[in-house]
């Protein structure tokens, strides 16, 4: 897999104990996907499919409590670290948050029937919801703060923070970001 300007270019093949190394165009190391383009891009695709099953399988065990606020609770039990895993420690294209939170929004018309932008706002503020852009802002600010304290940890956050399109966004919302989000998901 190559990331750069020449990525999509045709490279002469490598052979490793006698046999090709193939040249792939994507690659799966510990559920993140990592794409071949211009820069280090990855793709979250596949943790809507994740999401769905995980919240499908959910709502139609809890339609028996007939609560909707249960129904909740279990959402942000299961279904939000299905999608926030290892989002922490790389950068997301916006049309991947996006996408992530439309799952989000779709899950909360399912519980609750409501259609509307802005009541579903509402609700995901009564019962202690985020916007999954504000959940990875959060995580990349405890990511941060971990590599901060660790002395260790200095040259792995400059490595971060030259590899990271996202970096300069991520720390003005540090700073900037609502103190509720920031309470509740950085325990």
């Amino acid at each position: 897999m190559h990331v750069g300007g020449r990525f999509d270019a045709r490279c002469a093949a490598l052979r490793l104990a006698g046999s090709d190394v193939k040249l792939v165009n994507k690659m799966i190391y510990l559920v993140i996907h990592v794409l071949a383009a211009w820069y280090l891009k990855f793709s979250a695709k596949h943790l809507r499919s994740k999401f769905y099953r995980v919240f499908n399988c959910i709502f139609s065990k809890s339609k028996a409590a007939n609560s909707q606020l249960v129904t909740v609770q279990l959402l942000k039990s299961f279904c939000l670290p299905t999608i926030l895993y290892a989002l922490k420690a790389i950068c997301l294209s916006s049309s991947d948050i996006r996408m992530l939170d439309n799952c989000m929004n779709r899950a909360m018309y399912k519980i609750f029937g409501v259609s509307e932008r802005q009541c579903q706002e509402l609700i995901k503020l009564y019962v202690g919801l985020c916007d999954v852009k504000d959940m990875i802002i959060a995580k990349h600010c405890k990511f941060i703060d971990s590599l901060l304290g660790n002395m260790d940890g200095a040259n792995v956050l400059l490595l971060y923070g030259l590899n990271s399109v996202y970096t300069s966004y991520s720390f003005l919302h540090c700073f900037n970001l609502s103190t509720l989000c920031c309470t509740v998901f950085a325990k």
